[in-house]
């Protein structure tokens, strides 16, 4: 006897660059074109870093998005309710190598060209990433882990590999 695992698209939604004046950085929206998320950039008192938060449609915090500053690498606090899960890309000579910590997430595909999915120890897909040329589609197959998906999909669109053949963080 086959079985087969099926994944279930529990949701769908579009993530968009907002190159407006202001401190909207990106939105998220659903199949249907409302607003769902919105990530705005948010200055520490500490650092000089800008941070990121996603606000749901009423304006409250729903996810936290830090950057770390680290040397020929991008790292990237990922933080929901109490928890956080770190996101981190290398670049080398080989391509940009990316690994979560926290989680037993793995990514195949590529960063760089946007066009990627996460994928569970078990090889269980958590979200398939695809880039268009004015927005990403984002389906998400794990409905607890939105939040984290959508924030993780906002740290890979902050890595700029089309200006310059090198790659280089897009500052926030």
């Amino acid at each position: 006897m086959v079985i087969f695992s099926v994944s279930v698209i529990l949701m769908k939604l579009h993530l968009q660059r907002d190159v407006s004046a202001g401190d909207v950085r990106f939105l998220v929206f659903d199949e249907s074109g409302n607003e769902k998320y919105r990530a705005v950039s948010v200055k520490t008192k500490v650092t000089k870093n800008l941070n990121l938060s996603v606000l749901d449609r009423s304006g409250n915090v729903s996810a936290k998005i830090r950057r770390l500053p680290l040397v020929g690498a991008n790292a990237f606090v990922l933080k929901v309710g109490k928890s956080h899960i770190t996101f981190v890309t290398l670049f080398t000579k080989n391509g940009i190598f990316s690994y979560f910590y926290g989680n037993n997430w793995h990514i195949n595909g590529s960063i760089a060209e946007k066009n990627f999915t996460i994928i569970d120890v078990d090889k269980t897909v958590i979200l398939s990433h695809r880039k268009h040329s004015e927005y990403c589609t984002l389906e998400i197959f794990d409905p607890d882990n939105e939040l984290y998906c959508i924030a993780a999909s906002i740290c890979a669109n902050l890595i700029n590999t089309v200006e310059k053949p090198a790659v280089k963080a897009a500052k926030i």
